[in-house]
C-alpha cells in the first residue's frame, strides 16, 4: 500500500535523529520525547525527568510534567518506545494498550502522597510528586499524554478517569499523528468529503456579495448553518483530519466549555436553541461542488475538498461526543462560515499563500483563546528574512576550501523533513542533507530560547518556546513590526543570532558531559546567561560566527557555572518547585546577586 510506504519512509527518516543523538547521549527515550514535543502545541515547556520515574512492581511511569500555575492544569506525559520498531514492520499500538501505558501516569498521581516519601528528594520526580500532593485538591484538569514509536491507527479516544479530578484528557501521540500534522501544515490537503454520497445529506450557504465588482479577490466567503448531525458524521468519519489547522485542535470534549455544549444538546427543549447560544464554527476549502438555488444567492453545497475546520474544534468534538452517545440531534444546527480559496488565482507560490490567508482566518477567528505566536507569527516579514538568509548564507570554510554547508531555518514546523521528502531518495536527498546537515537546523523557537538566554532572560526560556518566542519578536519588533519598511534583517543581524545558537549548543553539550542530575534545560539557559553576563565584553558574536564555534578556553568556565547553577537551583528553591522557581525573574536576579557577592570575596 502507498500509505505504508509512505508510513515507512516517514518512520525511516524521523527515526535517524533520534539515533545520531542516541549514540553521543546513550539514551534513546529522552530524544524521542524531546523530538515529539516539539510537534505539540505548547504553552509551557515540559520538565523531562532525569532520570524517567518508573516503578515496575506498581507499574508506574512518568517521563515529563508541566503545570500551569494560573489555570491549576497538570501535563503529564508517559513515554512508550518500542527498541523493535523498524521501516519493514511497522508495530502498532491500539486503544488498550494505550490506556493501559497512560495509566501508568494515573497511578503516580494517584499515589503521589506515598511517593513523596519514597523518593530521593534530589530527584525531579520528588519535586512532582510533591506538587501533586500540594495541589491536588486544586487541580482544575489533568491531561496525560502518551508519547510513542509505534503507529496508533485507530484513532479512538482512550478515556481514563482519576478520583477526585474532574477532568481528564488523554491524547496519543504517535508516528502517525506527527506525519499527518507536517503534510497538514505544508499545504492544504485535497481530501475531497461527499456529503451528499458518502453522508446523504448536503448544506445551503449565502455567498456573501463581493464589493469590488470584477476585483481579483482570491477567496469566495459564504454563510450559513449546517446540521449538527451532518457534521458529527463527517468528524467520524475524518476524525482529527478536519481539524488539523485549528489552532485548538486535537482537544476531547471533556473540558467544562465541552461540558456545558453536550449538556445543552442532552436537553431537548435547549437542544433546538442550540444555533442561537453557540459561537458556530469557521471553515476554509480548496474547492467545492456546488450549484446556485434560484438565483438568489444561495449555493447548495454537494462536497468540499481540502476542507477544514479552523474554529470551532472544541464545538465539533463535543457535537461527534454527542452524538456517539446516542444523543438525538435531529433540527439541531450549527452556524457556519466557509471561506473557498481561489487556488487557480493565487499562482506558483500557493502552499505560502495558503498558509498565510488561513493562519489569519484562524487568528483572528480565534482571538478568545490562546494562540502560539510562533506559529501565527511565521509569514511575519522577520521570519520569512530569516528563512531567506539561512538559504543563501554559506557556513566559513576553517580550512582554506570552498563552504560546503548552511545552516537551515524551519519557519514551518517540520520544514526540513517535508523539504528532504520533496526530493528523490539517494543521491538527491543525500546532497540535500550535506548541504543542510541535520545539526544545523534551527527552528523559530530555538532562536528564540537562545536569544533569550544569551541576552540575560533565562527565567523567560525557561518557560518554553511559546513565551520565549513572544519575547524575542518584541525584541527585534523593528524588523517586522516597524512601519519604516528600511528596517530589514541585516548579515550581522543574522549572523549573531546563529552565534547565540552555537554558544547554546556548545553548552549544552558540556552539560550533557558533566551528566548533572535534573533540570538540564534551566541549567543550560541560566549558564548561557551567566556566562554573557560575567564575560560579554570577552566573547565576540561575529568571531563565534566565523569559527562556528566557541573558543574551547571557555570550557572549563562553562563547567564551572554549570555546576553552580545546578546547586544554586535546588538550594534556593527551598520548599518551591525548582523548575517552577526557574521561571521566575526573581531567581534570575537572586543568581546574579550570589556571583557578584563570591566575586567581591574573592576579590578580597
Amino acid at each position: 500500500m502507498i500509505e505504508n510506504r509512505q508510513r515507512s519512509e516517514f518512520l525511516k527518516e524521523f527515526m535517524e535523529d533520534i539515533e545520531d543523538k542516541a549514540a553521543r547521549t546513550g539514551s534513546y527515550q529522552v530524544p524521542f520525547l524531546e523530538k515529539m514535543i516539539t510537534f505539540m502545541d505548547r504553552q509551557d515547556e515540559p520538565e523531562i525527568l532525569l532520570p524517567p520515574y518508573t516503578d515496575t512492581g506498581r507499574n508506574i511511569a512518568v517521563n515529563a510534567y508541566s503545570y500551569d500555575e494560573d489555570s491549576s492544569i497538570l501535563d503529564i506525559f508517559v513515554s512508550d518506545y518500542s527498541f523493535d520498531q523498524n521501516e519493514d514492520d511497522l508495530l502498532t499500538i491500539n486503544m488498550t494498550e494505550a490506556a493501559e501505558i497512560g495509566s501508568k501516569a494515573k497511578r503516580f498521581i494517584t499515589n503521589a502522597k506515598t511517593l513523596v516519601s519514597s523518593i530521593d528528594e534530589s530527584l525531579q520526580s520528588y519535586d512532582l510528586a510533591k506538587l501533586i500532593a500540594d495541589q491536588f485538591a486544586s487541580l482544575e484538569e489533568v491531561n496525560i499524554y502518551v508519547i510513542t514509536n509505534r503507529f496508533y491507527l485507530t484513532n479512538k479516544p482512550v478515556n481514563i478517569t482519576i478520583p477526585g479530578i474532574d477532568t481528564v484528557n488523554v491524547q496519543v501521540w504517535d508516528i502517525d499523528r506527527v506525519q499527518q500534522l507536517l503534510t497538514i501544515e505544508q499545504g492544504m490537503q485535497n481530501d475531497y468529503i461527499d456529503f451528499e454520497k458518502e453522508l446523504g445529506e448536503t448544506f445551503e450557504m449565502m455567498l456573501v456579495p463581493d464589493p469590488i465588482q470584477g476585483g481579483t479577490k482570491q477567496f469566495d466567503c459564504y454563510v450559513g448553518y449546517i446540521s449538527a448531525e451532518l457534521l458529527a458524521k463527517a468528524y467520524d468519519i475524518w476524525g482529527p483530519k478536519l481539524v488539523e489547522r485549528n489552532v485548538r485542535s486535537f482537544l476531547q470534549a471533556r473540558g467544562a466549555t465541552n461540558k456545558g455544549i453536550r449538556n445543552t444538546l442532552k436537553d431537548p427543549l435547549q437542544r433546538k436553541m442550540f444555533v442561537a447560544y453557540n459561537n458556530g464554527i469557521s471553515t476554509v476549502a480548496k474547492s467545492g461542488e456546488f450549484e446556485a438555488v434560484n438565483g438568489s444567492g444561495v449555493f447548495k453545497f454537494k462536497g468540499l475538498g481540502g476542507w477544514q475546520i479552523v474554529n470551532g474544534g472544541q464545538t465539533t468534538a463535543s457535537i461527534h461526543q454527542a452524538y456517539k452517545d446516542g444523543i438525538d440531534l435531529k433540527d439541531v444546527y450549527v452556524q457556519a462560515k466557509l471561506t473557498l480559496l481561489k487556488s487557480s488565482d493565487i499562482g506558483s507560490d500557493h502552499h505560502y499563500l495558503e498558509d498565510q490567508m488561513v493562519s489569519r482566518i484562524s487568528e483572528y477567528a480565534n482571538t478568545q483563546n490562546k494562540i502560539n505566536k510562533s506559529d501565527l507569527l511565521a509569514n511575519s516579514r522577520f521570519m520569512a528574512d530569516l528563512e531567506k538568509f539561512s538559504r543563501n548564507i554559506w557556513i566559513p570554510a576553517l580550512d582554506g576550501r570552498k563552504p560546503e554547508n548552511k545552516w537551515y531555518f524551519e519557519r514551518a514546523r517540520g520544514q526540513y523533513m517535508v523539504d528532504t521528502n520533496r526530493r528523490k531518495r539517494g543521491k538527491e536527498q543525500s546532497d540535500f542533507k550535506k548541504l543542510y546537515p541535520k545539526d544545523k537546523v534551527l527552528t523559530k523557537v530555538e532562536v528564540a530560547k537562545y536569544f533569550m538566554s544569551w541576552e540575560g532572560y533565562p527565567h523567560v526560556s525557561s518557560k518554553g518556546g511559546e513565551e520565549a518566542f513572544t519575547k524575542f519578536m518584541d525584541a527585534n519588533k523593528e524588523f517586522w513590526k516597524s512601519d519604516n519598511q528600511q528596517t530589514k534583517m541585516t548579515l550581522s543581524v543574522y549572523q549573531k543570532l546563529i552565534a547565540r545558537t552555537i554558544i547554546n549548543k556548545r553548552v549544552t553539550e558540556i552539560v550533557d558531559e558533566m551528566k548533572l542530575k535534573g533540570y538540564k534545560a534551566n541549567v543550560i539557559y541560566y549558564t548561557t546567561a551567566m556566562l554573557h553576563h560575567l564575560h560579554a565584553g570577552q566573547i565576540d558574536l561575529v568571531e563565534v560566527w566565523e569559527h562556528q564555534g566557541l573558543s574551547d578556553k571557555w570550557d572549563e568556565v562553562i563547567r564551572i557555572i554549570a555546576d553552580k547553577t545546578l546547586f544554586y537551583l535546588k538550594e534556593s528553591a527551598g520548599d518551591r518547585n525548582v523548575t517552577q522557581w526557574a521561571k521566575q525573574e526573581a531567581c534570575w536576579v537572586q543568581f546574579k546577586e550570589m556571583w557578584t557577592k563570591e566575586l567581591r570575596v574573592t576579590a578580597n
